[in-house]
């Protein structure tokens, strides 16, 4: 047999719940007695909105109210009525009123009506564990002198204090078997029964886990056939059976009476406990003779408060296999089982998501960051060593082919070139008086001269035109800004403007690595920039280059494209996002492409598969 912790350090039964009853005993004053008994019943049922509890002498009455919740505060009228309503019928009353829950339940004690306890709970119903808590209040309620009648007060108390050594033992011990061996065997002494059974729920059925003063047993022998047999009678119905029954009782008890006429004993009392569908269990007590009547009241007020501790103790220490057979199987039996129809929406909604989006099929594109730049990038440099005279235009600024941009100071050229002039028209005098003289010596050194001269002054005229920066074409400035360095010294070679021209664009997409492998040149995308969002452009892959560039941790690959159509307002450096197709793919396959990816990598990486 499986043994089980009965301890957990979050969900094992604190003991000092059940000395906080034990105490009950020993409050002398009405007021404190009923006060704290309805703030112990109110935290077992979890939470009361408003309760009456209406006493008076046993069936005769007049019963009146001895205590409210909250303290001092008279019920509703309609509680009250519910409270009639049971006192009346003399049996539990449960229905709705001013939209809550209104539970009114007899309070009886030896076959006498004492009273009547009713409740508004917070909770929109009352499950097995509050009815047995409320059970389990009552007989506590009994054990007080201010309630007690007769000479049965120190019999009552005597009782209640087994009842309290009872779950005080099924704490004691770590192993499960043998706390509720200890449990059993004290009961079945206490009680005078003859033999005491506990079986737990199993599969689809009830299994028996322990039987009173007996450490084994084998499972095939009649005893425990009929015992289970018993126990699913009793769990099937849903609430206690004894045998022999009463003839006027619906309730069915063939298994019961089968196993007292083959065991031999008198009287047998099953009393289930229920936490769920899947967790429940059944007390079974035999007795050989006929039992004392309080010997049956102590079995059925114990019965349902040592199960549910003992089954909280089985259901803490379950082995893994246990844990994920339950963590596995419960999933189905909500969605293919009776209820919860919220589970089963759900499902069926994933099962229709997961079949939509395996079958139905959409376009494959891949996603880019995107930017223009100029077809052309044309740079203006500086000719010579000069100053910088006039800045005329800067970046950012569009011009037309010669409009002027810049200009360079040419006070020194000019002189030179009125330096070379004078030079050139002294050097053809010389020549004409050689050539009047007939000294052709003179005139070939004086015509060397001359041609010195005049190629100078060529060199001076060429550079006097490249003072002035002008535009070779249409374009926008995309770089340059000398209006702040008048009057500085301009290197030779140094860049003035970059110009690009204005219909002339060509987009750069920055596609990631996992994505390269899916573009071919010719396929085509769309383009949005972000200064025109709503104007979408269509664009074609021109160029993949082989070579990549980290950037943001990442490695993008350098993807040109050609635009359809240049639209008005763009310019160099606009950056926006682009899409390219690229065929027709499953939705499932598209929407798990980047996961697949990782996974496959991941895979490779830690296992090499």
């Amino acid at each position: 047999m499986k043994n089980d912790s009965v301890k957990s350090n979050s969900d094992t039964p604190n003991p000092e719940k059940y000395m906080h009853w034990f105490r009950l005993l020993h409050e002398e004053t009405d007021p404190v007695f009923f006060s704290a008994w309805f703030n112990l019943l109110n935290d077992g049922v979890g939470g009361i909105q408003e309760g009456v509890l209406v006493l008076g002498p046993a069936n005769t009455g007049p019963f009146e109210p001895r205590a409210s919740w909250p303290y001092k505060t008279p019920c509703s009228e309609s509680l009250m009525l519910a409270a009639e309503q049971a006192l009346e019928q003399c049996r539990p009353v449960m229905q709705r009123a001013d939209g809550r829950l209104l539970f009114a339940m007899p309070v009886v004690r030896q076959n006498d009506l004492m009273g009547v306890l009713a409740i508004s709970p917070l909770s929109p119903g009352l499950s097995i564990q509050q009815k047995n808590w409320i059970q389990w209040g009552l007989g506590w309620l009994f054990g007080h002198a201010l309630v007690q009648t007769g000479s049965g007060e120190g019999e009552l108390n005597e009782r209640l204090i087994l009842l309290l050594e009872l779950l005080m033992s099924s704490l004691d011990s770590d192993d499960l078997e043998q706390a509720a061996q200890t449990v059993l065997s004290q009961a079945s002494v206490s009680l005078n029964c003859d033999r005491i059974a506990l079986g737990f729920s199993h599969k689809r059925g009830i299994k028996l886990f322990s039987l009173a003063n007996v450490a084994e047993f084998s499972r095939k022998i009649d005893l425990v056939l009929d015992l289970e047999a018993a126990m699913e009678e009793a769990v099937d119905q849903g609430e206690a059976v004894s045998w022999p029954g009463s003839e006027d009782s619906l309730v069915i008890c063939d298994a019961h009476k089968a196993l007292a006429e083959r065991q031999g004993n008198h009287t047998l009392l099953s009393i289930p406990f229920i936490r769920d569908s899947d967790q429940y269990g059944v007390l079974t007590f035999e007795w050989a003779d006929i039992p004392e009547s309080e010997n049956l009241e102590l079995a059925t007020a114990m019965a349902p408060i040592l199960g549910q501790v003992l089954l909280k103790g089985r259901n803490q220490d379950k082995g893994v296999l246990d844990i994920t057979r339950h963590a596995l199987v419960a999933p189905f039996k909500r969605i293919f089982g009776a209820g919860y129809l919220g589970t089963k929406m759900i499902a069926a909604g994933v099962v229709v998501a997961a079949l939509f989006f395996s079958l139905a099929t959409g376009e494959f594109r891949i996603d880019t960051d995107a930017r223009l730049e100029g077809a052309v990038n044309r740079s203006l440099a500086a000719p010579f060593d000069a100053y910088l005279e006039q800045a005329i235009l800067r970046a950012g600024q569009v011009v037309k082919a010669g409009d002027l941009l810049a200009k360079l100071d040419d006070r020194d050229m000019r002189l030179e070139l009125v330096k070379l002039e004078s030079q050139q028209a002294q050097y053809t005098r010389q020549l004409q008086l050689a050539q009047a003289s007939w000294d052709s010596a003179q005139a070939g050194v004086v015509s060397a001269q001359l041609g010195q001269v005049d190629a100078q002054l060529n060199l001076v005229r060429a550079m006097l035109q490249r003072t002035e920066i002008r535009a070779p074409f249409d374009a926008l400035i995309t770089s340059g800004d000398l209006s702040q360095d008048l009057g500085l010294p301009i290197s030779k070679g140094q860049v003035l403007f970059e110009l690009a021209p204005l219909a002339d664009y060509r987009l750069v997409l920055d596609v990631p690595e996992t994505d390269i492998g899916f573009l071919h040149v010719g396929e085509r995308g769309e383009l949005v920039l972000k200064a025109f969002p709503d104007q979408p452009t269509l664009f074609e892959v021109s160029l993949i280059t082989p070579l990549a560039e980290a950037r943001d941790g990442k490695n993008l690959f350098r993807v040109e494209a050609r635009l359809d159509e240049v639209t008005e307002g763009m310019r160099p450096g606009l950056e926006g996002v682009a899409k390219v197709s690229v065929d027709q793919r499953k939705l499932i396959w598209i929407w798990t492409r980047e996961l697949r990816q990782w996974l496959t990598l991941s895979l490779w990486k830690w296992f090499g598969v």
